[in-house]
């Protein structure tokens, strides 16, 4: 498998490459293991991509990505992914290339193999680059330089400083087209030109003569002095180049050359030649399903012919460059109108869920016949308050002779008593403030940061609403009444503070009922 990745690299020829493609397809043929397809499936993106084949290597990319993720493989699964958001960026596909380019962003971090970063880094810089965004590219691609520098992979090294050039070199053109700079240039460019020379130079100082053919590097150089206004240095530099643009092993690459020299001539007045030349690279550019590199030849074609004088064919390019535009921008805005919905839909589904969660916990801590909270939701609160250094005052209150309730009226008459409790402690509760059905019928108020003076005002206040509410409508014999226990210290020790407060209801009772006891501040003796 080793052999067949350097052979998808190094292939000088459409002959080889096409051998490579034959010899991929019968090791695809001949393996099942999902890791082992999924690195055959990458291998001919190589070849596909250096062909120019921009949606077979989108559909590569995928299965390869599926393939990694089934067979555990972190790393490959985000190498195929970042190079299908690159190539879904060149085939205008917003949307599958946003979603996969934000997945690797945030997988970025994690990523500790140098030469793994240097890759994700560089599709994720032509996803920019895709899109028009020509710094952030930029920026993509300096990122992958240096881990390539760290790995110290020559070939990575040299294609990222010809992606940076390139790139600068872009935004130089797309700066003059608009009339202005970015605010980081100057709008003329200078700046940005002064960088491209500046990566250029270190290219061709360190590429050896295998990779400059490969990668065009002479192509690079007269695209430069094209920008610096020297189209006959660009020219001479292009018919030096050895083999020509044919020498480069990327398809893209050739079109690429042809675009040069057509923009070269065109500066030179040979208007005809300039037609002749980027018709050249629109041929090249048809079968790539690139519409970035395609938009940009067409752009230079309609210049070239216009130039020329053949207004009928520059008004019909004109045209077709402006319906294939109107095509991309309808696809691309109907894309995110439905990513619009698909992640209103997604909200939809998180803000429900989030509902049905809290409709859960509410249920579980919530007492079915009072409607008030129940001992799970006295102990969860309790619990969070428990590193508070401010007091804390429970009230334990208990229904004086509540079984004689139930025998003498009826459970139902037990119901509406316990539900109508509820309410009146509810109805009592401040922010903050908690109260529950403890059990049977015992009932628990939380008041934190309350001194035991005013619990025990409050509970006062408590016992007789009960003792005062109108239970007579419910029969005219009913009478209830309640004792509470009162007890207060620290939020830390609440076990210790429902303890101390259990016992005064017990004193209450034993007392008399319908009455309030309240426990010494736990820490000291209680009641």
């Amino acid at each position: 498998m080793d052999a067949l990745y350097h052979r998808a690299d190094t292939a000088a020829s459409e002959e080889e490459r096409a051998q490579c493609l034959r010899d991929i397809e019968v090791a695809l043929t001949a393996v099942d293991e999902p890791w082992q397809r999924a690195r055959l499936l990458m291998c001919r993106t190589r070849v596909r991509s250096s062909r120019w084949q921009t949606r077979q290597v989108l559909q590569d990319s995928l299965a390869a990505m599926s393939l990694f993720e089934e067979a555990g493989d972190t790393d490959g699964a985000l190498e195929a992914a970042s190079l299908g958001a690159a190539f879904a960026s060149r085939l205008g596909e917003m949307s599958l290339a946003a979603e996969l380019a934000t997945s690797c962003i945030l997988s970025m971090g994690f990523i500790e193999q140098d030469n793994v970063l240097a890759e994700v880094a560089n599709r994720l810089g032509i996803f920019c680059y895709s899109f028009l965004d020509y710094d952030r590219a930029i920026e993509q691609f300096e990122v992958s330089l240096a881990s390539a520098e760290r790995c110290g992979d020559a070939w990575m090294i040299c294609r990222q400083l010809h992606n940076i050039a390139e790139a600068h070199l872009l935004a130089v053109r797309q700066d003059r087209a608009s009339g202005q700079g970015d605010g980081r240039y100057d709008r003329f460019g200078a700046d940005r030109l002064q960088e491209a020379e500046q990566v250029v130079k270190r290219l061709d100082d360190e590429a050896t003569d295998e990779i400059k053919a490969q990668l065009g590097v002479q192509r690079l150089e007269a695209e430069l002095l094209v920008e610096l206004g020297l189209p006959a240095a660009a020219l001479d530099v292009l018919k030096g180049a050895a083999g020509g643009s044919d020498a480069i092993v990327w398809a893209a690459g050739r079109a690429d050359a042809k675009l040069t020299e057509a923009r070269a001539l065109r500066a030179l007045g040979r208007s005809a030649e300039a037609v002749a030349a980027a018709s050249s690279a629109a041929e090249l550019a048809e079968r790539s399903d690139d519409l970035h590199d395609t938009m940009l030849i067409l752009d230079e074609l309609v210049a070239a012919e216009a130039d020329a004088g053949d207004l009928d064919r520059a008004l019909a390019d004109a045209l077709e460059l402006k319906r294939r535009m109107w095509a991309i921008h309808r696809r691309q805005t109907g894309q995110v109108v439905e990513q619009v919905w698909a992640r209103a839909a997604l909200e939809q589904e998180r803000r429900s869920l989030e509902a049905q969660t809290a409709a859960a916990i509410r249920s579980a801590e919530e007492d079915a016949l009072t409607r008030i909270g129940n001992r799970r939701l006295i102990e969860r609160v309790l619990g969070d308050v428990a590193e508070n250094t401010e007091p804390l005052a429970l009230l334990m209150a208990d229904i004086d002779h509540f079984k004689r309730i139930n025998d003498t009226f009826g459970h139902e008459v037990g119901d509406h008593v316990l539900r109508a409790l509820g309410r009146i402690l509810a109805a009592d509760a401040r922010a903050g403030q908690v109260v529950v059905r403890y059990g049977g019928e015992e009932f628990v108020f939380a008041l934190p940061s309350v001194e035991l003076g005013a619990a025990r005002d409050f509970a006062e206040r408590i016992r007789l609403k009960v003792k005062s509410y109108p239970w007579r409508s419910l029969d005219p014999r009913l009478v209830v009444t309640v004792s509470i226990g009162v007890a207060c210290g620290p939020a830390g020790s609440w076990r210790s503070v429902l303890a101390a407060a259990d016992r005064a209801l017990y004193l209450a009772k034993r007392r008399g009922r319908n009455r309030v006891e309240v426990a010494q501040r736990v820490g000291k003796r209680t009641a």
